[in-house]
This record gives structure tokens, C-alpha cells and sequence, in this order.
């Protein structure tokens, strides 16, 4: 009798068809293309807020900073070079750099990196 019913419940088993995952709705291709603008915007407005928008405004107050040079200014370069501006060119800032010996040095102006101070001047 166990026999037979383990046959019977092979035999069903094996008759059974196996069930098949509910596919999910397919959205209609509009939909697709609607959400795919949708995550290249928020890409790109997120690109916009933490990549394009503070580099832009750095870059505004460092072209501030290099208009504002002027002679006996203390500067320091990109290079790390310290030094008191004695003449401001078009593109050229003249750097005294060791005031017993008299040194000068010529930089390009982008290569300002900070005004420390200017004599009479405190720094903030």
C-alpha cells in the first residue's frame, strides 16, 4: 500500500508541470526612455552642485585674488616660495625673495597661490 502510493505521488510528480515566476508588467518603451532622461538629469544636476558650481566659484575667487596684487604684498607661490611683490606686470609678479642679498625673482602671476598680508594690513 506505501508501495502504491509512492508511485501514485512519483506519477504526479512527474505529470506536474513546474510553476513558472509571475513575469512582472513590462512598462511601455516611452516609460523606459522617460525614466532614463530622468536619471541622466539628477546625474547631471548632481555633477552641477558637487563638482562644476564650487570649482567655478574657487576659480572666480582665485582670479580675484590675482587682481588684487599689489606691490609689498607678502605672497606665497604655488612652489611654496615666499616673498615680498616689488613689481606687478600684465601677466608677471617680480618677487623679492631674500631682502638682505636682494634677490628678485620673476613668476608668472598664476603662479600666486595665497596673499598673506601687506604691510599695515591684518591678517583676517
Amino acid at each position: 500500500m506505501l508501495s502504491q502510493l509512492l508511485i501514485k505521488l512519483a506519477l504526479l510528480a512527474a505529470d506536474a508541470t513546474p510553476a513558472t515566476p509571475p513575469t512582472p508588467p513590462q512598462l511601455p518603451p516611452e516609460a523606459n526612455l522617460i525614466q532614463m532622461l530622468i536619471m541622466f538629469g539628477s546625474l547631471g544636476l548632481i555633477f552641477y552642485l558637487l563638482i562644476w558650481r564650487p570649482e567655478s566659484k574657487r576659480r572666480k575667487q582665485q582670479e580675484q585674488t590675482l587682481n588684487a596684487i599689489k606691490p609689498k604684498d607678502k605672497v606665497v607661490t604655488v612652489g611654496g616660495m615666499y616673498g615680498t611683490v616689488v613689481d606687478v606686470d600684465k601677466d608677471d609678479v617680480t618677487l623679492l625673495v631674500d631682502p638682505k642679498n636682494n634677490i628678485k625673482l620673476r613668476f608668472r602671476r598664476r603662479s600666486i597661490d595665497v596673499i598673506e598680508s601687506a604691510p599695515g594690513e591684518e591678517k583676517k
